[in-house]
């Protein structure tokens, strides 16, 4: 048996041999990068990548160390691309402007929260209401809108899955993003009372919110397209025995009784709505950027995406996943982040990200508000 001092000088030997040949695996790898944008080529292939694994893999003699050498192989590569991506020259974003003359869309009617986030983002223009998620996307496809106003998230309840899908489904950009306080309450007809109420309408994002209140009232929930279009059925049906949990706006727009104030479940309860649009916007006031992508379905690809965002010392400030079609058990990832597209690091934390991904698609970079 060897003694611990030969085996560690035999170990700082061989690291002595390991360094001057990582040092010249770098400056080959800059070489592949410098020819591969002076001929206007593809710079990552993912074949490549598991030839070279398989093939230094088969090099072992001592094959119980297989899956230590891919490890070891994959490290190595993984710092060669990020290495090289530091030599990818760096955009410069040009800012844009809001479109003149703009029409808007939302889901709901007036007095929803949607047409709340509208006038929180736009001011107080006129939008054009749309029943569905998806008559938004469609209305803003054809042209008829040049913005829509859609919700994505609740403080509380969490993601909106069907305006991701859609997101992704229609290929448009998010160009805002207006968080708004949502203060859920119980509304009935002129003189109805809470023991009236027997039965209340909402959009199922509002009977999530409230499902603490109606469940110690005993009060039976019915979905409904639109937290405002429900109240705005009460108020046409006349029934003291229905109510509809909507916005304090939708009381005053639609005759109706605020009988119970704020009934949310959680007290800080927020929505965040996003602007979207057909073409990519960007002004100086960026400071979210939102992604999508998908990745290997193999134990750490996620795992390298989070750790670019991190050694780039960039905030993550939410990942989604949602089922990829025609793909069981396979997802397709939204990451959203903090900064600005013409900030150096971030851009080349994005060069690096797009070396894990199989897929990769930049959503926006917008301003974030608060109301």
């Amino acid at each position: 048996m060897k003694d611990l001092k030969t085996c560690r000088e035999e170990i700082d030997a061989i690291d002595k041999e390991i360094i001057a040949l990582f040092e010249k695996r770098m400056h080959a790898a800059k070489d592949v990068i410098t020819y591969k944008l002076a001929h206007d080529m593809q710079i990552f292939q993912k074949d490549r990548e598991k030839e070279v694994i398989q093939k230094n893999v088969d090099r072992l003699e001592d094959k119980s160390l297989e899956s230590y050498a891919k490890t070891f192989v994959q490290d190595t590569m993984n710092l060669s691309k990020s290495y090289q991506s530091t030599f990818i020259p760096l955009k410069k974003y040009e800012a844009t402007e809001i479109k003149e003359n703009f029409k808007v869309g939302y889901q709901g009617v007036p007095g929803s929260f949607s047409n709340q986030a509208m006038k929180s983002w736009f001011g107080d223009i006129e939008g054009i209401n749309y029943p569905h998620f998806e008559d938004v996307y469609q209305a803003l496809e054809k042209g008829e809108i040049d913005y829509g106003v859609l919700p994505l998230e609740n403080s509380s309840t969490g993601a909106i899955n069907d305006n991701y899908d859609l997101l992704t489904q229609y290929g448009f950009y998010i160009v805002g993003e207006q968080s708004i306080t949502i203060d859920q309450n119980l509304l009935g007809i002129k003189g109805a009372t809470l023991e009236d109420i027997k039965d209340v309408y909402s959009h199922v994002q509002g009977l999530k919110q409230t499902s603490e209140f109606l469940n110690a009232h005993h009060i039976e929930g019915h979905e409904y397209l639109n937290t405002a279009a429900a109240a705005k059925c009460i108020s046409e049906a006349q029934d003291k025995h229905i109510g509809a949990i909507a916005s304090s706006e939708a009381a005053k727009l639609y005759n109706l009784d605020i009988i119970a104030k704020a009934i949310q479940n959680d007290q800080s309860n927020h929505t965040r709505f996003i602007i979207i649009a057909r073409q990519y916007e960007i002004r100086p006031s960026a400071n979210r950027i939102s992604m999508v992508f998908t990745v290997n379905h193999e134990v750490g690809a996620l795992y390298e995406v989070m750790r670019v965002v991190k050694e780039h010392n960039i905030n993550m400030a939410r990942i989604e996943s949602r089922p990829l079609p025609l793909s069981p058990w396979e997802y397709y990832f939204y990451l959203d982040i903090d900064g600005n597209l013409n900030q150096d690091h971030v851009q080349r934390a994005l060069q690096e990200i797009k070396t894990y991904t199989n897929t990769f698609r930049m959503i926006g970079n917008y301003e974030r508000k608060e109301s």
